[in-house]
C-alpha cells in the first residue's frame, strides 16, 4: 500500500475588476511551489504549496501594477494542470490505492473548472459534449478519459455521484433524487473506503457512457447563482470512479483503486451570498493567443 500523503496547489483565477497585483507565484521544483504575497502589511509574505498556478488569463487588460512580475510567472493551462497532478493520480489509481481530490475555496474561485472543467448543460463548452480531449477539460476527464483508454474485457469501471447539502445527501444517480440523512449508510468496507451504501453506482461500459450518466446526474444538483458565479454548487458533490482489474495482468488475481473528487461548496458564509445577473462577452481576438497558448503578448 502506498504512504498517505498530502499534496497541496493553489491556484489564482483571472482578474474579475482591474485590481493591482497581489501575489507573486513560481514553482521552482516538479512539486515545490511558493506564493508571495505584494502590497501586503503582513508579517508572513512567502507562502509554500507543492504547486502554485498562476491563470490569471487577459490580465494585460485588468493588471494596474507589477507587468514585469505577471509577464515573468508561467500561465498554468488546464493541460498542464493534468501534468503536474492528474498524472500521479492516475498512477495512484492504477496501483490500486484510493486518491481524494479536494477543491477547496470560495465561490467563483474556479474549483468546479480546475477538476472538472465547466459543466453547465447549456453551454458547448461544457467537458461532457466532447468526446475526445478538449482544452477546456479538467482533471477529471482527462483522468477518466485516459482509464478507458487503457481499460479491456477484464477492467470493471463503477461510477458514484452524490451531494451534500448541510446535513442531507442527495443521490444525484438515482431518476428521483432521493434524499437522506448523512449519517445513514455510511461505512468503511473491508480494504478502508468510504462509502454511502444506499447511493446507487453504475457500472459504466466505455467512455461515452459515463459521459451521458454524468450530464443526467449533474443536471440533479444543487445551485444556485451568486455575485461570483452564475451557476455555483451550493453544496458538496463528491464523485467516485473505482477501478476494479488484473494485478499486472495475472486474471486470478484481482485489485481495485478509488479516486474520490470532491468539489466543495463555497467556504463564504451564507449571509455574504447575494444574486447577481451575468452576460457573456467574447475576449478580444488579441487576448486569443494568452488563453490557447499560455504565453502573454507585451502590453503597449
Amino acid at each position: 500500500m502506498a504512504a498517505v500523503s498530502i499534496k497541496v496547489c493553489i491556484r489564482c483565477r483571472p482578474f474579475v475588476v482591474d485590481n493591482k497585483l497581489g501575489v507573486y507565484m513560481l514553482q521552482t521544483g516538479d512539486e515545490d511551489g511558493e506564493v508571495n504575497l505584494l502590497n501586503s502589511t503582513y508579517t508572513t509574505t512567502r507562502f509554500a504549496f507543492t504547486w502554485s498556478w498562476w491563470s490569471a488569463y487577459g490580465w494585460e487588460r485588468r493588471a494596474k501594477s507589477n507587468h514585469d512580475e505577471c509577464r515573468d510567472m508561467k500561465l498554468i493551462d488546464q493541460n498542464l494542470a493534468y501534468a503536474a497532478v492528474g498524472t500521479k493520480v492516475k498512477k495512484d489509481l492504477m496501483a490500486g490505492n484510493a486518491v481524494v481530490i479536494f477543491a477547496y475555496g470560495l465561490s467563483g474561485s474556479g474549483k468546479t473548472f480546475t477538476v472538472f472543467g465547466p459543466d453547465a448543460a447549456d453551454i458547448p463548452e461544457a467537458w461532457f459534449k466532447h468526446a475526445t480531449p478538449h482544452p477546456m477539460w479538467g482533471v477529471f476527464p482527462r483522468l477518466a478519459y485516459d482509464v478507458f483508454q487503457m481499460r479491456d474485457d477484464m477492467w470493471k469501471v463503477i461510477m458514484k455521484y452524490f451531494q451534500n447539502v448541510v446535513d442531507i445527501v442527495r443521490d444525484l444517480m438515482s431518476p428521483t433524487g432521493v434524499e437522506k440523512n448523512y449519517k445513514q449508510g455510511m461505512r468503511k468496507d473491508e480494504d478502508g473506503f468510504t462509502d454511502i451504501l444506499w447511493c446507487a453506482d453504475e457500472v459504466l461500459a466505455d467512455w461515452n457512457h459515463l459521459r451521458s450518466t454524468f450530464l443526467k446526474a449533474n443536471a440533479r444538483k444543487a445551485i444556485s447563482p451568486t455575485q461570483f458565479n452564475h451557476q455555483s454548487t451550493r453544496g458538496h458533490c463528491i464523485m467516485t470512479l473505482e477501478v476494479k482489474m488484473p494485478v499486472d495482468g495475472d486474471p486470478t488475481r484481482m485489485q481495485r483503486g478509488r479516486v474520490y473528487i470532491c468539489d466543495l461548496a463555497g467556504t463564504e458564509p451564507a449571509g455574504d451570498i447575494v444574486y447577481a445577473q451575468y452576460k457573456k462577452s467574447d475576449i478580444p481576438r488579441r487576448y486569443h493567443r494568452t488563453q490557447l497558448h499560455g504565453s502573454a503578448p507585451r502590453p503597449k
